[in-house]
């Protein structure tokens, strides 16, 4: 049944979302990518696997994947960039006819998908989830990368990077907020940790 709810919430939504969020990323001042396009559709990649199986508004889901990062193209979304994406996503769903009876939960979800906000700012599901699929990210091979592109454009040293990484991943991964995506992730976890610690021991 999920997978036919998906198809359809794409059918319907993904060409404008992309569309839309292609544009705000034009007019941005300058595209981080560690969060980039790519990203993006990763999220909504790691979105399915976790709620596969979940009672989900799926419309919900992928809006707020789509519009989650929009804050971090701009100078001061270099950190904290929920509460700075979610004035972009209102104004992009009021622009696609979005359903207004699902806009409080879709930016409620935008705004606190940082790691920063408790578990407190998310209790729908679906902020959960979005909380989740994003933070998957930062683990396998592709993780890798992120963490190494995403610190050097902080001006972070390889040493510091490995430092923070060391630190941030384990936490990271106990932050999660599913058991479904703690499944997913665990394998990617280890092998994101396992190379940091490596490349940490050659160095020395």
């Amino acid at each position: 049944m999920n997978a036919k709810n998906i198809q359809e919430v794409e059918n319907k939504w993904l060409q404008t979302l992309e569309l839309e969020l292609r544009q705000e990323m034009d007019k941005a001042p300058s595209v981080v990518s560690s969060h980039d396009l790519g990203h993006i559709k990763r999220v909504w990649k790691y979105v399915n696997q976790i709620a596969n199986n979940m009672d989900v508004d799926w419309e919900i889901l992928i809006a707020a994947t789509f519009f989650h990062d929009i804050g971090r193209h701009y100078p001061e979304g270099i950190r904290e960039h929920g509460p700075i994406s979610a004035p972009f996503a209102k104004k992009l769903l009021k622009k696609i006819n979005f359903p207004e009876d699902k806009v409080d939960d879709t930016l409620t979800a935008i705004k606190y998908h940082d790691e920063s906000f408790p578990p407190e700012k998310r209790p729908k599901i679906e902020a959960k989830i979005l909380y989740d699929a994003d933070k998957l990210d930062v683990f396998g091979a592709v993780g890798v990368s992120r963490f190494l592109i995403f610190n050097a454009m902080r001006g972070k040293t390889l040493n510091e990077t490995l430092d923070y990484t060391l630190d941030n991943l384990p936490l990271r991964f106990q932050r999660l907020e599913l058991e479904e995506t703690k499944k997913v992730a665990k394998p990617e976890y280890k092998y994101a940790l396992d190379y940091f610690k490596k490349l940490k021991q050659e160095l020395e």
